[in-house]
């Protein structure tokens, strides 16, 4: 299974290891796949340093593919918190 893709800053990253998870400042938290990494990084994140990519394994979590970028295929799209302990690794965006 391809692991999904969340970007977060560091000090995000160091609240969810506190915490125990992520939470959802919304509906959902925003994930992606390694072939939408570079299109979201320009489209949300440009300009902004210090940035992480978490790499999930995505069993067990509540994942669903919705359309949400025209003309882009579906994005994953995590409803709930996201365990820590599905982070398999943490690498600098």
């Amino acid at each position: 299974m391809e692991d999904l893709l969340h970007v977060t800053n560091a000090a995000s990253w160091t609240a969810a290891q506190l915490e125990g998870e992520c939470r959802a400042e919304g509906a959902f938290i925003h994930l992606c796949t390694e072939a939408q990494l570079p299109f979201v990084l320009d489209r949300h994140f440009a300009g902004q340093t210090g940035l992480l990519v978490l790499r999930l394994d995505p069993a067990g979590l509540d994942v669903r593919w919705e359309e949400s970028e025209p003309g882009m295929p579906p994005f994953p799209h995590l409803y709930g918190a996201l365990p820590v302990r599905a982070v398999r690794r943490v690498e600098p965006a």
